[in-house]
């Protein structure tokens, strides 16, 4: 049986005396004429209704002898019984153990489905987290790297009106240094544009002549964790893209920076545009 029709019983059941409840009485017994959608509900056929429904057990119906039944009398009429007065006390309790039952299984219902959205508002919450730190700059201006010498990249900026960002602080852009806020595990990537500043027939071959970049951890490269990538010149054009990407791991204070390292004997240009950039991946 439903809730609101095991409620129903229940007032019902809480008139079965002489008469039947207030309520019942001040009802009219059927809809007024221009009131469309009115109903009446009739406590005695909602009563048997209960008494006789298959969810109640044979043994309930059965207290006062083989399908006994009492059912309330109408107004001014005293109740009737066909097994006897000793069935009638008990229906009241068994209603409110029903109702009991229902409501319980109810809110465990509720409860479960408060968890289950809580459990999506919390994934939900997860997948949009805000990314902590991060930038993405690159270079104002041509930077010229001599030969066989190290330099360390700066003069970085982050033009307006770009897919160029900067979230959360740590990042010197004329240093070109970021110092992570946070310990963790941070992506980096540096992409630049190297220009041969000398003719081709003005150059020194030397065979293994290269071009190294680098993102070093703390200015330091042969000492700490870094990221390499290598060009070799004698390969390669006028003009030519080189880039370096991967994953370290810095504590809280620590920076990084990118290092050209120019093994060639001709002078190079790392042309405006070049970016740099970060992202915390997690902790």
């Amino acid at each position: 049986m439903r809730l609101p029709e095991l409620c129903l019983a229940l007032l019902c059941a809480a008139g079965t005396g002489t008469e039947a409840p207030r309520a019942a009485r001040e009802r009219p017994l059927a809809p007024e004429h221009g009131e469309p959608g009115a109903a009446r509900v009739d406590p005695r056929q909602a009563w048997m209704l209960l008494a006789g429904s298959p969810g109640r057990s044979s043994g309930e119906r059965g207290r006062g002898g083989s399908g006994a039944l009492t059912a309330p009398a109408g107004p001014g009429t005293p109740g009737k019984s066909t097994a006897g007065a000793g069935a009638g006390p008990a229906v009241p309790e068994e209603l409110l153990r029903e109702l009991q039952l229902l409501l319980r299984g109810t809110a465990k219902m509720c409860r479960t489905a408060g968890e289950g959205s809580k459990e999506e508002e919390s994934s939900e919450g997860s997948a949009q987290r805000r990314v902590e730190a991060a930038f993405h700059c690159q270079t104002r201006a041509d930077l010229a790297v001599e030969q066989k010498t190290w330099l360390e990249l700066g003069q970085f900026y982050i033009p307006e009106g770009e897919e160029m960002f900067q979230r959360g602080p740590g990042l010197n852009l004329t240093s070109g240094q970021y110092t992570v806020p946070l310990a963790g595990f941070y992506t980096f990537s540096s992409t630049l544009h190297i220009a041969r500043r000398e003719p081709r027939r003005k150059r020194q071959g030397c065979r293994g002549s290269r071009l190294r970049v680098l993102i070093c951890v703390q200015s330091c490269c042969q000492h700490n964790s870094h990221l390499e990538s290598v060009s070799q010149l004698e390969s390669s054009g006028e003009l030519f893209t080189i880039s370096v990407t991967g994953t370290l791991y810095l504590q809280a204070g620590q920076h990084a920076s990118v290092f050209v390292d120019n093994t060639a004997g001709s002078p190079l240009t790392v042309q405006s545009g070049s970016d740099f950039s970060a992202v915390l991946l997690g902790v």
